[in-house]
């Protein structure tokens, strides 16, 4: 007999993220980081709790008005460490610096936040 506990809940965790404002915070993400929904919800379902994904809209509309780091909001640290968690600080802090490094290099910006988006991509698979 399996307790509540150990229940799989992927599937409560689909029906929450299918809802209108969890839509619209999968959107939003999946936009950001230039990929389908349903990557993005795959993703969350696999790094985030029920409660993270039932309050992700709240969270995704206070990381969207975090403009403080200008090259972090573009790259979306904000979206994946606060507000979905499901990259962690250091993480973010290292992406950070080496996306910043190669820009202060001569590299283009453009191209630096999309190698690095793909990189941060990579870890959160």
């Amino acid at each position: 007999m399996k307790l509540e506990y150990e229940r799989d809940l992927s599937s409560m965790k689909l029906v929450s993220l299918k809802g209108t404002a969890q839509d619209e915070a999968v959107l939003i993400l999946a936009k950001r980081l230039g990929i389908s929904r349903q990557a993005m919800r795959k993703i969350l379902i696999e790094k985030c709790d029920l409660m993270t994904i039932e309050n992700l809209p709240k969270r995704i509309i206070a990381a969207e008005s975090d403009k403080s780091d200008e090259l972090a909001y573009e790259l979306s640290l904000p979206h994946l460490t606060t507000a979905a968690g499901i990259l962690n600080s250091a993480s973010a802090e290292k992406f950070l610096v080496e996306a910043n490094e190669k820009i202060k290099q001569g590299e283009q910006k453009s191209a630096v936040i999309k190698e690095t988006i793909n990189k941060i991509l990579e870890e959160i698979k």
